[in-house]
């Protein structure tokens, strides 16, 4: 939504600082949105990254977690961390383990 901001306040006449500073990127992001723009219309300012690094769990384990998870209430993160550790050998971060545990609802 910002990019499309972006371009809106260039066509009422903002320097491409100001339409930067308006939606809150930096200049280098703006010019890029800018000529992404300029070259490919709206299919330019779509986002191009495929979604990050591949998961270190496979699709079984994230379900093995979601069973475990529904076994008990009230986990930490900190416990979801150990479970994880323990029974799939995967070591994650604090804030990976939240990332994980929110896209599991």
């Amino acid at each position: 939504m910002d990019r499309l901001y972006f371009v809106r306040y260039r066509y009422m006449g903002d320097s491409v600082e100001e339409a930067a500073r308006k939606v809150g990127v930096t200049k280098r992001v703006a010019y890029v949105w800018q000529k992404r723009w300029n070259r490919d219309g709206y299919a330019g300012l779509l986002p191009r990254y495929a979604g990050g690094r591949p998961s270190k769990l496979t699709d079984d384990q994230k379900s093995d977690l979601k069973f475990y998870l529904r076994m008990q209430e009230n986990w930490t993160t900190a416990r979801v961390r150990e479970l994880i550790r323990d029974k799939f050998g995967v070591d994650y971060s604090l804030k990976q383990v939240r990332v994980i545990m929110k896209g599991m609802d």
